[in-house]
């Protein structure tokens, strides 16, 4: 019954969510910092700056009632994973965008302070809050607002130590149906699932293929670097005995310079932001799938218990026609001890017949559950597939307009070049 209460109650705030969406959330996260822990601990951590921009009032209570006001707040990596944690527990039926994992390579190799770490790692989070502001119902949660707006959140955080719950009983429920599957998926899902994993595959294909184009434009970039070294030597030769030549050699190394330039900036582009939005929507697909698998969970409990009750039913109609039971020498044993073979057969009968009338009202409720479950997830999943068209658009603008940029910086750049020589 409280899993059912909790999917209405889903279903419910995600209705209203939508309506009351009326409100614009701009979320910038940016300078990455490294601060001091406090006096009682020795470690260091990273600083996020997070900038909101809102007409909604109730966010500008605090700070002058100003809509047009910027409001900024300082925030470490575990605040947004604790903002993570209480999103997933307060809206179990939602598609929680996942955060980038803190278990990396660079935490291992004591790079979690480098300026490629910090700057990737705060695009990733600036994802993570721009799908969070853009979900109708996780985007009206309290808590985000707190998170925004706060300029006590380390009392809020000590408020809520030990008391945020988890949700235990899903946790079991996934470990016990682990290899389990639904018997009769329906059409929807089975298309839904087909396309998320292709999907995921084609991501993950670009993914590696961009991290080898990144890897060659390094490349070329200290080439490029490399030549330009030695045109400047050539240059220094020329220079008093053939000025003009020396002249020509310093114009085609200009070009050459911002050639090495624009490729290293291309590449970073590709490293810093590209590869973690590929990297970030992997994530999200992942978070569907785990959405559908706590679906599919439900329909297995029900699934379950429909397969129970029937052979109640039918255990107990083998009983009443007189075919049910004991085998025959448990039966000849019962006879031999006295046992009153009618009176243990109605015994039986009764026993069957309450667990039948609770089985019954157990399945009512499970199958309650798991059609609310389905019809929540198949908003997440439209839900999920416009936010993804969304970013991907944006996505690969952005990657046009990085590689326009480029050409028309080097066009331009050589056209002089070649005009001077």
């Amino acid at each position: 019954m409280k899993a059912a209460e909790e999917v209405k109650e889903g279903s419910s705030k995600q209705e209203n969510a939508g309506k009351n969406l009326k409100y614009r959330l701009e979320i910038l996260v940016s300078d990455p910092q490294k601060r001091s822990g406090d006096q009682g601990t020795a470690s260091s951590y990273v600083s996020y700056q997070i900038s909101t921009k809102t007409d909604n009032p109730i966010y500008h209570k605090n700070y002058g009632g100003d809509k047009n006001a910027i409001i900024v707040v300082h925030r470490r990596y575990s605040d947004l994973l604790l903002l993570h944690n209480i999103l997933l527990n307060d809206h179990p039926t939602c598609i929680v965008p996942p955060l980038p994992d803190k278990k990396v390579l660079q935490y291992i190799a004591g790079d979690r302070f480098s300026q490629s770490f910090t700057q990737k790692r705060c695009h990733s989070l600036q994802n993570f809050l721009r799908r969070v502001a853009n979900h109708p119902t996780l985007s009206q949660s309290t808590v985000l607002m707190t998170f925004l707006v706060s300029k006590d959140w380390d009392a809020y955080r000590k408020s809520i130590s030990g008391h945020l719950q988890t949700n235990k009983e899903e946790v079991t429920d996934a470990f016990m149906n682990a290899f389990k599957t639904v018997h009769k998926q329906s059409d929807e899902f089975i298309e839904i699932k087909e396309k998320s994993d292709k999907l995921d595959h084609n991501v993950a294909k670009i993914d590696k293929i961009f991290h080898k184009v990144v890897k060659k434009h390094d490349l070329i970039s200290e080439d490029y670097a490399k030549l330009g070294a030695n045109l400047q030597d050539l240059q220094e030769l020329c220079s008093g005995e053939n000025d003009e030549l020396a002249k020509k050699l310093r114009l085609f190394n200009e070009g050459i310079t911002q050639l090495s330039f624009g490729i290293r900036d291309l590449s970073k582009f590709l490293d810093y932001e590209y590869i973690v939005d590929l990297k970030d929507l992997e994530h999200y697909i992942d978070s569907m799938s785990q959405l559908i698998k706590l679906k599919d969970q439900k329909q297995i409990d029900y699934e379950e218990l429909s397969e129970y009750l029937t052979k109640s039913v039918n255990e107990k109609n083998n009983l009443i026609s007189g075919y049910g039971g004991s085998n025959f020498f448990t039966n000849k044993l019962e006879e031999l001890a006295g046992i009153n073979q009618e009176a243990a057969r109605r015994e039986k009968i009764d026993k069957l017949e309450t667990k039948i009338s609770s089985l019954t009202s157990e399945l009512e409720s499970a199958k309650k559950v798991a059609d609310a479950f389905e019809q929540e997830t198949l908003k997440e999943v439209a839900l999920f597939e416009d936010l993804k068209t969304r970013e991907l658009k944006e996505s690969l603008g952005s990657l046009a307009d990085h590689h326009i940029e480029f050409y028309e910086k080097m066009l331009e750049t050589w056209i002089k070049v070649d005009e001077s020589l």
